[in-house]
């Protein structure tokens, strides 16, 4: 848990992988170009194009079951760090079944679809919370002047 200070909340460190959750759908992208490229390197009966494509097929999928691990783990535990904030408590239940669906995505691929939007909307609405710019905290004092002077 990370401590609250006088000043505001500390920003708990695991949002630092939460923000890894567009890498993972690129390594299986690039796995699934590669596996592609590695069959019509083996129809064309090319060796180093078809060994260079299987290792990036291997690698790339390999990296995307760990980055995926990585940002369900992270935003679990995120989620948990930001249950005493007073800006923001997200649900953790709700974060750890994202964090699974992000997993299975990099098995499945479909699950991205749903993963990563929502994550991205996690992100977002992280930020605009924890950084104190929700609702009308963001204007300028210029619009704030000219509201104030239509309403009196």
């Amino acid at each position: 848990m990370s401590p609250v200070s006088e000043f505001g909340p500390a920003d708990p460190a695991w949002r630092y992988g939460v923000y890894l959750f567009p890498i993972a759908p690129l390594l299986t992208l690039s796995s699934n170009v590669a596996l592609r490229l590695f069959v019509l390197a083996a129809d064309a009966e090319s060796l180093g194009v078809g060994l260079a494509s299987f290792v990036v097929t291997v690698l790339a999928g390999w990296l995307s079951y760990l980055f995926a691990a990585v940002v369900a783990v992270a935003l679990l535990m995120d989620a948990l760090a930001l249950r005493e904030q007073p800006a923001w408590n997200p649900n953790p239940w709700l974060a750890g079944g994202l964090g699974l669906s992000h997993v299975a995505g990099a098995v499945l691929a479909v699950p991205y679809l749903f993963s990563v939007p929502a994550v991205g909307y996690y992100v977002y609405r992280r930020r605009q919370r924890l950084d104190g710019r929700d609702g009308d905290e963001g204007r300028g004092t210029a619009e704030s002047s000219s509201d104030q002077s239509v309403l009196e």
